[in-house]
């Protein structure tokens, strides 16, 4: 019987560990997906926000917006 409880909990810690890996690979896939798509979307959009911010241009902006993007996704 000790045996048995021995094995289990060995066998649990390493179906942690690789549950744990997968989990942090798609969260890591998820956030990289999610940062490219803003990040094309960003240099779209900011030709249509020359208002917004006068004397910079549209490189500027969009360092800017990335800038924000990268800020709020990765220091979460």
């Amino acid at each position: 019987m000790t045996t048995i409880a021995q094995t289990w909990g060995y066998t649990c810690r390493i179906c942690d560990k690789i549950t744990s890996f997968i989990g942090g690979f798609f969260t890591s896939f998820h956030n990289a997906i999610m940062v490219s798509r803003q990040i094309e979307t960003n240099t779209r959009l900011a030709r249509l926000m020359r208002h917004e911010f006068p004397g910079l241009s549209d490189e500027q902006i969009v360092n800017e917006l990335n800038y924000k993007t990268l800020r709020r996704v990765y220091d979460e």
